[in-house]
């Protein structure tokens, strides 16, 4: 219990005072602690809108894009046979040319960069549309209503003209019945359809198939005034003998219509060849580059072989194979500088 007041008038009105201080301090006491709620309920309430507010900065916008069995790894070719900085990024086309259509737009100027291929080392998986290279296409006997055969990638040039594939694909001299179409996907041609004009390969190939000189270059036959390499960029050739190194492969299997890609790591099979593990590039990869130094971001790298040479390219799904590129795919490379003109 409280302690008693005493009865005199004097003590009656302390007790009063002291009773209304109490009563002020509690009510002062009660309203701070209430304005100190209230004001961190209110920081709180702004300090998370201000986090909401810069998470929805920072999140990107997303936007949805409309795409328009072991043995050799070339499929019966043209001729029969079965056995530096980056380069300069693509300019694509804003319109895609069928195969009813072939010719590319003349408003193919630019596109949105393309996604970059997103590959375990050594296992081969099938690319969406915007994740294809507009430098890497599939050769095509005649038309590309017909079935593709080999796969080809465009290297830097003067003229911007040439593409290189495994020389057991096509045969040297004049071509006119070849054609190459980058990024073909499912018969459709969005960069349109390259007609071959002359293939270089070397003597020693077109004499006794030496393996180590399975390569073979291409000269393509403008289309609407434009050259090849204006409208899907190209890899840097690269002939410095590169061997033990990661490279990206780009390359078109026989029975599919649409692109495999793998990263891998490349050794020395010999003195004159190379070999990398990736899965499943069987008849139809023949050709396909080895690109090291592969930037993702934009697309571009060095060219330092092709599927091909020893077994053709190899003669199981998960091993390939390529010829050493040194001074005479360099001398092969210089050669079709000159036919190109």
């Amino acid at each position: 219990m409280g302690k008693p007041v005493s009865g005199s008038r004097t003590d009656r009105l302390r007790a009063a005072r002291r009773t209304r201080r109490k009563a002020v301090l509690a009510a002062t006491t009660g309203l701070a602690v209430g304005l100190g709620i209230l004001f961190s309920t209110s920081s709180t309430a702004d300090t998370r809108l201000l986090h909401i507010l810069d998470a929805a900065k920072r999140e990107p916008v997303r936007t949805t894009t409309t795409a328009a069995s072991p043995r050799t790894k070339a499929a019966t070719s043209h001729s029969g046979t079965t056995a530096s900085p980056s380069a300069k990024p693509h300019a694509p086309a804003s319109a895609s040319a069928s195969a009813s259509a072939p010719a590319l737009s003349a408003a193919a100027v630019a596109a949105p960069a393309q996604e970059p291929p997103v590959t375990s080392i050594g296992d081969s998986e099938t690319l969406a549309q915007d994740q294809q290279p507009s430098q890497v296409g599939a050769l095509f006997s005649g038309s590309v209503t017909g079935s593709h055969y080999c796969t080809a990638s465009v290297v830097d040039s003067p003229a911007g003209d040439i593409i290189v594939a495994a020389a057991h694909c096509l045969t040297a001299g004049p071509d006119s019945s070849n054609v190459f179409v980058p990024a073909y996907r499912d018969g459709s041609a969005p960069y349109g359809v390259w007609h071959l004009e002359d293939v270089i390969e070397s003597s020693a190939w077109t004499n006794d198939q030496d393996p180590d000189d399975d390569v073979a270059f291409a000269v393509v036959s403008p289309l609407n005034g434009r050259s090849l390499e204006s409208v899907v960029g190209s890899y840097t050739l690269d002939t410095d003998g590169v061997s033990s190194t990661q490279v990206q492969l780009t390359g078109y299997p026989e029975d599919s219509n649409e692109p495999i890609s793998c990263s891998g790591d490349s050794s020395g099979y010999s003195a004159t060849q190379l070999e990398v593990y990736c899965t499943n590039y069987t008849s139809g990869t023949s050709g396909s580059g080895w690109i090291a130094d592969y930037d993702p971001t934009t697309g571009t790298g060095s060219l330092v072989g092709v599927i091909g040479g020893y077994e053709a390219g190899g003669d199981t799904p998960d091993v390939s194979y390529s010829p050493l590129f040194g001074s005479d795919v360099r001398a092969l490379y210089d050669q079709a500088i000159g036919v190109a003109g």
